[in-house]
């Protein structure tokens, strides 16, 4: 997702994305000062009921994951799916595809957190694999 200005770091978009049920709002970006060529970002996904995100994958950046509240199906490249609850989280390293990742409910709501340290000139973090799906960052 394309949220944030790479010249002053700010978040360019404080407004969240809501597709299909799934709202995604950038909470920050900070450089980091002990390792200037990367930053973290942080984006929070809410789920409605049996909502999901199409398998895609976080460019260059290493990401962790924890589920603040339901439960969430996860799963990476070629592994079977987990169902992750609140206080529990999960990894992804770079270059990794997010093969699936939706609510593990059909009718409460989730809501995760996911944090990325990425290169500095890095845009986009959640980028579709299908082609019939957008770049995120068309979502603003």
């Amino acid at each position: 997702m394309s949220w944030v200005d790479d010249t002053t770091h700010e978040l360019t978009s404080s407004n969240p994305t809501k597709n299909d049920g799934t709202t995604i709002e950038a909470l920050f970006s900070y450089p980091l000062p002990n390792a200037p060529t990367l930053k973290t970002v942080c984006l929070k996904v809410s789920y409605d009921g049996g909502a999901f995100t199409p398998r895609h994958r976080h460019g260059n950046a290493f990401v962790t994951a924890v589920v603040l509240s339901g439960s969430v199906e996860s799963a990476v490249n070629d592994e079977e799916p987990k169902t992750y609850g609140a206080g529990e989280s999960w990894t992804e390293n770079p270059g990794d595809i997010h093969s699936h990742s939706r609510n593990a409910s059909e009718t409460e709501p989730a809501v995760f957190i996911a944090t990325f340290i990425a290169p500095i000139d890095q845009e986009e973090f959640v980028i579709f694999d299908c082609p019939a799906c957008k770049v995120a960052s068309e979502a603003k």
